[in-house]
C-alpha cells in the first residue's frame, strides 16, 4: 500500500495518506481503533477514493461530533470495535457582546490558534448569538478550558463540556447572496460572495488560500451547486443554488455565506 504515495504530489494529500497507511498498519497488527486529527470530511473521503480506492470508503468511520460537520477525524477501527470511543469532545462558550458586534467564525478561530493550538486540532466551530459551541479534540480540552479567557476584547463569561446531542442542529449564522454572475468559475463566484474583483481573488487562489470542499482550487475551477468554498481571511460560503442564465447569459446564483 505504500506504493501509493510515489503517485501523490500534493504535500497535503501525501502526508494525510502516509499518517494513514501507518494507521492501517498498525491496526491491523494490534486490533486497536486509531484516529487521525481533523480535516475537511469530504476532502478525506475524495483523498481516500481516489488513491486507495472506494473499496476502502466502508473500513473507515468518520466522525465530527454532529450529523452536519463539515471538519471530521477518520477513524481506522478495531475488527471488535462497534462503538469506538471517539477522542473529541464539544466545548460550549458564552461570550456577550451587548450592543458590540457580534462575533464571527473567524474571531473564534483565531482565539484558539493564539493558543498556541494547530489548526488540525479543532472541528467545527458553530457560532451563536453569545457565544459558540466548539469541537476540539478531547486531549486539548482541558487546556483550552483554562486558557482561553478572551474572544477578541470580549470575555469568556462561561465555558463548559456538552454532549454532541446539544449542538444546534443548524450551522451557524449565514447571509444570503442572491446575484449573476458572468462564469461559473471558481474566481468568478468567490468575488461575488466575498465582494471582491476578479482580479483580487485570482491572486488569493493563485496563493494557495482558497478551497472548495477542501481541495485547493484554481481560477478556472468550474463549480456546481453544493460545493463549500473558502478563501483563508475572508471565511466559508456555500453555492446554493445554480438557477438558470439571463439573457446575456449570466447565471442566476444563490450564495450562503457563513457569518
Amino acid at each position: 500500500m505504500k506504493d501509493v504515495l510515489q503517485y501523490v504530489t500534493d504535500p497535503k494529500e501525501k502526508l494525510f495518506l502516509k499518517t494513514l497507511i501507518e494507521y492501517i498498519a498498525r491496526v491491523e497488527k494490534n486490533d486497536y481503533s486509531l484516529f487521525t486529527n481533523f480535516h475537511d470530511g469530504l476532502w478525506m473521503k475524495q483523498v481516500v477514493q481516489k488513491y486507495l480506492g472506494a473499496s476502502w470508503m466502508s473500513q473507515f468511520a468518520y466522525f465530527g461530533g454532529y450529523k452536519e460537520a463539515q471538519r471530521q477525524i477518520l477513524g481506522v477501527l478495531a475488527s471488535y470495535d462497534n462503538e469506538p470511543e471517539v477522542p473529541i469532545c464539544c466545548l460550549k462558550l458564552t461570550v456577550k457582546t451587548g450592543i458590540g458586534k457580534p462575533l464571527s467564525h473567524r474571531d473564534y478561530l483565531g482565539a484558539l490558534l493564539g493558543l498556541g493550538l494547530e489548526r488540525d486540532l479543532i472541528g467545527d466551530i458553530i457560532v451563536q448569538l453569545e457565544g459558540a459551541y466548539i469541537v476540539v479534540k478531547a486531549n486539548i480540552a482541558d487546556y483550552i478550558a483554562c486558557s482561553l479567557t478572551q474572544i477578541g476584547r470580549y470575555t469568556v463569561s462561561e465555558m463548559q463540556e456538552v454532549p454532541m446531542s446539544a449542538i444546534p442542529e443548524s450551522m451557524q449564522p449565514i447571509k444570503v447572496i442572491r446575484t449573476t454572475v458572468a462564469s461559473l468559475r471558481a474566481d468568478t463566484v468567490l468575488a461575488a460572495g466575498f465582494g471582491l474583483s476578479r482580479n483580487n481573488c485570482a491572486k488569493l487562489i493563485q496563493g494557495d488560500k482558497a478551497t472548495c470542499n477542501g481541495m485547493k482550487v484554481s481560477v478556472s475551477t468550474p463549480l456546481k451547486e453544493g460545493d463549500i468554498l473558502t478563501l483563508r481571511g475572508y471565511g466559508k460560503m456555500k453555492l446554493k443554488e445554480i438557477n438558470g442564465q439571463t439573457k446575456k447569459e449570466r447565471f442566476h446564483i444563490c450564495i450562503e455565506k457563513y457569518i
